[in-house]
């Protein structure tokens, strides 16, 4: 989570410090010198594998090194600002995140970084739709039975999350406000999973979870899944409805992965980079590679980018107010 003790590490790291300018006609020579590809939480994650992914394409694209490294801490916000302050060059990229650069500026007071104007889009990587799950002691098969059984009996049916603010969390706050309901939501501070076993024994009800790590417990029986986040269904679940299908548009939700680089740096280099992560994203190997662990790739240009960062920054922002999601 982030603190004050974290942000305070920030300063004291001196990650607040002011970048250099761009230097004119860099993009003919990009990249000058080895890149590095700032990955915000720690090895093993989906963040951590398709930034090595991505600073792979690159490296074979330009025919120089890029570099993936972990800079973790502070809910990814110590590797955002050491981006959004470092040199306006291209020479760091960050893979940006749901959490960094929609939701936490919203929850946490005294950001560090201006999610907006600190940085500039490259392009949207993956999007990954959370999967909704049931034990099936619950005795519910579809969503349209969840609402009823929740109607029935308001604020007894828990939603379990990995933590306050947590993509699980924005979820059922989205479900509880488009289907009408009230599930019970409880946090996990320890992170998502240590919500798996409570949902295994039904010790909480349901969850909005990770697609991938929830798939062997439902191939197995454990759990009952009945629908997706995504706007589209999931490469993992075809036959798993999403909630604009069941009726339920306002539940849509997404987490995301997309690079960024600092605001101001030389829009060729911008664009140059954006083209060649579209195209490698469009490779058939790397779309499977993406696909395997429940994400949708995308690869648009930085300006379809920004927008739709600026939707979800808004969007979210609005959620997370009505709800009163806020951490002191």
């Amino acid at each position: 989570m982030l603190t004050r003790r974290n942000l305070a590490v920030l300063a004291a790291a001196g990650f607040g410090a002011a970048g250099t300018g761009p230097a004119s006609g860099q993009a003919s020579t990009y990249p000058a010198g080895p890149v590095r590809v700032v990955i915000p939480f720690a090895p093993g994650a989906a963040t951590d594998i398709l930034s090595r992914l991505m600073a792979q394409q690159f490296a074979e694209a330009f025919g120089s090194p890029f570099v993936a490294e972990n800079r973790t801490g502070a809910n990814g916000a110590i590797a955002a600002d050491l981006v959004a302050r470092g040199p306006k060059d291209g020479s760091l990229i960050l893979m940006g995140t749901f959490s960094t650069h929609a939701t936490n500026p919203h929850i946490y007071p005294r950001f560090p970084y201006d999610p907006i104007a600190d940085f500039a889009p490259v392009t949207l990587v993956a999007t990954v739709p959370q999967l909704l799950a049931v034990h099936p002691a619950l005795g519910v098969s579809s969503v349209a039975e969840l609402r009823e059984a929740a109607l029935a009996r308001p604020g007894r049916i828990v939603a379990a999350t990995g933590g306050l603010g947590s993509s699980q969390h924005l979820s059922a706050v989205l479900f509880n406000r488009s289907a009408g309901v009230e599930l019970e939501i409880i946090h996990y501070t320890r992170g998502f999973a240590t919500v798996v076993p409570d949902l295994l024994e039904n010790r909480v009800n349901l969850t909005f979870g990770d697609p991938l790590a929830l798939l062997p417990m439902v191939r197995e029986g454990r759990l009952r899944a009945l629908a997706t986040t995504g706007e589209d269904r999931s490469p993992l679940w075809p036959d798993v409805p999403t909630m604009a299908e069941l009726g339920l548009p306002g539940a849509t939700s997404l987490t995301w992965y997309g690079l960024f680089v600092a605001a101001g740096t030389d829009p060729a280099i911008v664009e140059r980079l954006g083209a060649v992560a579209g195209q490698a994203i469009r490779k058939p190997d790397v779309a499977r590679r993406i696909r395997e662990f429940g994400a949708i790739p995308s690869g648009n240009t930085p300006a379809e980018f920004a927008a739709f960062q600026r939707a979800e920054f808004t969007r979210w922002g609005e959620v997370i107010r009505a709800a009163g999601i806020r951490v002191e």
